[in-house]
């Protein structure tokens, strides 16, 4: 019988949790249709842009917004202009980064339709368009950022500052997005579990973002590693990266505390809500980056685990403050969500 009324309780408890995700995603108008898929593709760009420096194909084009002088890029090395030399010409690498530059022209255009549509929110909710003009206003910044990275070489902190600014753009739609759907938003928490809740999650956001600061700069470090010893065995670039390394790992368990909070603040004062699947979420990814970041460490640094390492630390930054702005959008009382 208890067996039974906790399985009925567990559906139960499950199809409000879906009930209430999917009030926030059906009957969406254009602006709202056209931000997501803004987010949507936003994030597959940062995995392209992982992949991009995982392989290393973060020069394969040479110049910018051109690539070797030409708007579509050659596939074999006799097609090159003459000003270029065929020994910097690598056909994988050079149409890696093109589809990079690509999907990123596709944002852009997808983030200045999401400001058009968001003209309508003028007189109700104009922060729905200021925040699609910050997300413009960065994705044109990101942009010519963009060109600098390729035109220093690669400089270091050049790439940590266009992954951050990444982040930002993609965050900032999430934010614009759920402007414009926050009265869908029906969740009652207690006023004190509501502001530990708050707290908590601006504390795990702020030490994420850190963390995603920090493995950017182990990364460029890697690099470096890589170009002044080429002839090192990719499992012992590790060891030549010094502090910021130990940093890195260090902060992890940081990390993984600030999460453990959230879930059990998440389930114990805001269960019914999505808020415990939102925290689930993030400790999956947190117990993945783990696993991963043993991977790099001990595995020489394959570039697959680089990639999803990279991508995951960007999933971790948006779920969480999805999370932060549901809770900030509850109601202080009695727990309740719909």
């Amino acid at each position: 019988m208890l067996s039974t009324g906790l399985n009925v309780a567990g559906r139960s408890l499950s199809k409000g949790v879906c009930m209430a995700l999917r009030s926030l995603f059906k009957n969406l108008n254009l602006f709202q249709k056209t931000a997501l898929v803004t987010i949507a593709v936003t994030f597959l760009l940062i995995f392209i842009g992982g992949l991009v420096r995982a392989t290393g194909a973060g020069l394969g084009c040479p110049d910018w917004p051109k690539c070797f002088g030409l708007w579509i890029p050659p596939t074999t090395a006799l097609e090159l202009p003459e000003a270029y030399d065929p020994a910097e010409f690598n056909v994988f690498k050079t149409w890696m980064e093109y589809v990079n530059r690509l999907v990123g022209v596709l944002v852009g255009f997808l983030i200045v339709l999401t400001f058009l549509f968001s003209t309508r929110y003028l007189r109700n909710m104009p922060s729905v368009l200021f925040g699609a003009a910050a997300a413009l206003v960065l994705v044109l910044f990101q942009g010519w950022l963009g060109g600098q990275v390729v035109r220093s070489g690669l400089q270091s902190g050049m790439i940590t500052i266009h992954m951050v600014v990444a982040v930002l753009i993609l965050n900032v739609l999430i934010w614009t997005w759920f402007r414009s759907v926050k009265e869908r938003v029906r969740i009652t928490i207690g006023s004190r579990a509501r502001k530990n809740l708050i707290v908590t999650l601006l504390v795990l956001l702020a030490v994420i973002i850190l963390q995603v600061i920090f493995g950017s700069q182990v990364r460029e470090a890697l690099e470096m590693v890589k170009a002044a010893y080429p002839a090192l065995d990719r499992s012992l670039w590790i060891e030549r990266v010094g502090r910021i390394d130990m940093i890195h790992r260090s902060f992890s368990w940081l990390v993984l505390v600030f999460v453990l909070l959230f879930m059990y603040q998440a389930v114990k004062h805001a269960g019914g809500t999505a808020l415990p699947l939102l925290a689930g979420l993030t400790m999956a990814a947190t117990l993945l980056q783990v696993l991963l970041g043993a991977g790099l460490v001990y595995l020489g640094i394959p570039p697959a685990a680089q990639v999803f390492h990279l991508w995951i630390a960007t999933f971790m930054t948006a779920v969480p403050f999805f999370a932060l702005l549901m809770t900030l959008q509850s109601r202080p009382g009695s727990v309740r969500g719909t």
